[in-house]
């Protein structure tokens, strides 16, 4: 007894001291299923617990001060348990909402200001009064022993709270229970001592009936979170895991989740795959002919060693899991076999390939579930050299990744492919869903150690039903330039905070996204002067070209070769791009591609050229813009849609002469229309500049348009009126904005709708 007389206040301060690490080590679990386990989250709730932590003991100094008392030092500790207990009430409760509400970079912050400020702040003021309390206890000891001893105590309590629910009560116990647990445990603590002075029936009962509520709320997370068909739902060691029936396509369905991320699916009637995305590991039959020793890093419900146990009867397959259930899950739930070809072991999975020895033909990477579940370490320059180190040489390495083919930067998919591109020689993409769809989609990367055999021709030629429509999933990588995405390293990879940028806020966007047209001038811009003949010229001529071929039903090139005064020819192209071949009514778009060679500034005889922002990649880019969106419709009022891009609209280098491309496309309409002309023509240019409104011309002013309206089409001009860098060096992308993109492109669609 002499010992806890003694040393009770610093027992007391132990136990709250890992309290506090108890709530902040949970914390991160209470928000990962809303908010994924993201950078974001860590920092939100590091952030609030030290902040709290920090106004506690200011307000826990001031207090002791004034009621230098144990009753009011138990007191709080009461408080700070009943805190806890409405914790979760709140995160059962309220959570879900603010999860669906607000953002994966706002919703940790405020959600860990809700939820954990209040009982940080109340554990913080304990130190504070400890001290005090110490003080008056041990009058011979000196205040600096006194602070020492107090902080010590309460850091040793923090560091065991951390291991102890991190080491075992994770693994062993829900978020739910653990929680509930502490706040209980505080409010006994709290409770004690009123006991002891003879606390009434009145003080007591309310405290008891706060720890019986406690006790029920227990298993009020769960219900609130989960409303499905539950077949199983725990805590693993890294998230909560969740497996329950529903139905998927109209068949009785089998779904896992980890947090928030689904990890899988199964027909609970057949073995066919739930998700496309997870038919792809058969990518490895296009560029390798023999598996021998395969490797699955991330096991989910185990689906990929699944197929390839039934595909290969002489593979074996090593599985790297870092979650321990889900292997038994996936025997118990999955219909996942029994087999000595199947090697299951619980550790990291760059650990594991670092340390294996022998070389796969086969490595599947499935680590990253979802946009809120990115393990950086499999994202970055190293871990990809480790994979190509630990391939055969004729190995293949196949990663399923979340992402979008959006050009806007930052890019998680393009950083991922220039990463993988810095390390493999061949790099090939797949697009489940569409390489013109600039949503969320999976992306399937495959790399390869040997030599590239990769053919679009062996695809066409399989008859099975998988490969059939594979190569409409091809990405053509000339689409894009990588050189302004970042390669992430070890050292350098900023994937929580690219994955915010690239798709959380992304949400909120109209489906005309000026900021994708904005994009695809940048692009443009990069290639440098377009005038022709030049490299850029080239570049965006290659760029269009591949564009047109991923979203349109034909694409011509419209080759010629053009005589200047001087008898210098020079090779021209229009790049014709058509959709919906079937409908015999047309409506023609235009836009020249080609910058202008010099600047008005310059008179003709210096060589700076004209960036070209608003006065040809403007225009170039809404119609690349637009002939993705029309790809995915399928009616347009049975209007077919062809969209011309114009060479040598600025003309040549030394001459004036311009619209050569449009009037050398009107000089062969028979070409393109043998029998009926299109029932109107649209040509756009200069829409870029917000600060000049966007007008519609016939024949007051001599354009693309012109040409074709002679050739006997209907034609008109969308242009921005009065643009103050026509022609000059100053035809910049910061002249160009959003909105005004936004605003041409539903002109078009609105005039396309009309006819």
């Amino acid at each position: 007894m002499s010992f806890l007389k003694k040393n009770g206040l610093l027992i007391v301060v132990f136990i709250t001291g890992a309290a506090v690490l108890a709530v902040e080590v949970t914390a991160l679990r209470i928000l990962a299923p809303y908010y994924g386990n993201t950078i974001f989250t860590a920092s939100s709730v590091i952030g609030v617990i030290l902040a709290a932590l920090s106004i506690g003991y200011y307000i826990g100094g001031q207090l002791a001060d004034k009621y230098p008392s144990a009753r009011w030092f138990f007191g709080i500790i009461l408080t700070s348990g009943v805190s806890i207990l409405l914790l979760q009430l709140l995160s059962a409760v309220l959570l879900p909402y603010l999860g669906n509400a607000l953002s994966l970079t706002k919703g940790p912050l405020i959600s860990s200001i809700v939820l954990f400020l209040i009982p940080a702040i109340l554990l913080g003021t304990l130190s504070p009064f400890a001290i005090k309390l110490q003080e008056k206890n041990r009058p011979g000891m000196g205040i600096g022993s006194i602070t020492g001893g107090v902080f010590f105590w309460s850091t040793l309590g923090s560091i065991f709270g951390s291991f102890f629910t991190g080491f075992y009560l994770i693994p062993h116990y829900g978020v739910s229970e653990i929680i509930i647990g502490t706040g209980i445990l505080l409010v006994v603590l709290g409770l004690c001592p009123f006991v002891v002075w003879g606390a009434g029936v009145k003080q007591v009962f309310p405290a008891f009936m706060l720890v019986t509520l406690g006790g029920t709320m227990m298993y009020m997370q769960p219900l609130v979170q989960f409303d499905h068909e539950t077949v199983y739902i725990q805590d693993g060691v890294y998230e909560r895991l969740y497996i329950y029936d529903g139905e998927q396509g109209g068949q009785p369905t089998r779904f896992f989740k980890q947090d928030n991320a689904f990890s899988g699916a199964m027909y609970l009637e057949s073995d066919d795959h739930v998700y496309e995305y997870s038919k792809y590991y058969r990518l490895h039959e296009l560029f390798t002919d023999k598996v021998d020793n395969a490797l699955v890093l991330g096991g989910g419900i185990y689906t990929v060693p699944k197929a390839l146990l039934k595909d290969l009867p002489e593979v074996s397959i090593d599985i790297a899991e870092i979650e321990p259930s889900l292997i038994n899950l996936a025997h118990q739930y999955f219909r996942l076999p029994e087999s000595d070809r199947l090697h299951n072991y619980v550790e990291d999975g760059r650990r594991f390939l670092h340390d294996a020895e022998v070389p796969y033909d086969f490595i599947f990477s499935d680590v990253y579930r979802s946009l809120h579940s990115v393990p950086t370490h499999f994202a970055t320059k190293e871990f990809f050299q480790t994979a190509y180190d630990k391939l055969s040489e004729d190995g293949v390495f196949v990663a399923n990744l979340i992402g979008s083919l959006s050009r806007q930067q930052p890019s998680f998919i393009f950083s991922e492919i220039k990463t993988l591109k810095s390390v493999f020689p061949n790099v090939h993409a797949f697009a489940v869903v569409s390489p013109a769809f600039t949503g969320v989609q999976n992306i399937m990367l495959v790399a390869t150690k040997g030599a590239d055999s990769f053919d679009r021709e062996k695809i066409n030629a399989n008859s099975d039903a998988f490969f059939n429509n594979l190569s409409s999933k091809v990405v053509d990588m000339s689409r894009y330039d990588l050189s302004p995405y970042v390669v992430f390293t070890d050292n350098y990879a900023p994937t929580d905070f690219i994955i915010s940028k690239s798709f959380i806020e992304a949400d909120s966007k109209d489906i005309f996204a000026g900021d994708e047209i904005m994009a695809l001038i940048d692009q443009q811009l990069r290639y440098g002067p377009r005038y022709i003949g030049s490299d850029g010229h080239e570049g965006v001529q290659n760029m269009i070209i591949a564009e047109m071929e991923t979203v349109a039903d034909e694409v011509y090139q419209q080759s010629w070769q053009h005589v200047a005064e001087d008898g210098k020819a020079y090779n021209l192209m229009n790049v014709v791009a058509r959709l919906n071949l079937e409908q015999e009514k047309r409506i023609l778009l235009g836009t020249h591609y080609d910058s202008r060679r010099f600047a008005d500034t310059d008179k003709w005889k210096y060589t700076q050229p004209v960036p070209g922002a608003n006065d040809s990649a403007s225009g170039t880019a809404v119609l690349m813009e637009l002939a993705s969106l029309l790809s995915h419709v399928k009616d347009l009022s049975g209007v077919g849609v062809d969209i011309v891009f114009f060479d040598g609209g600025e003309g040549l280098p030394e001459s004036e002469t311009m619209f050569l491309g449009s009037t050398y496309f009107s000089d062969n309409l028979q070409e393109f229309y043998p029998k009926t002309l299109p029932a109107e023509a649209i040509v756009i240019d200069m829409v870029c500049d917000k600060r000049t409104d966007l007008e519609w011309i016939t024949d007051e002013q001599v354009h693309d348009h012109t040409s074709l309206a002679f050739a006997g089409i209907k034609s008109k001009l969308l242009i921005g009126a009065d643009y103050s860098a026509f022609h000059t060096t100053k035809d910049t992308i910061d002249k160009c904005h959003p909105d005004s993109l936004e605003e041409a492109l539903i002109n078009v669609v609105s005039e396309i709708y009309s006819i």
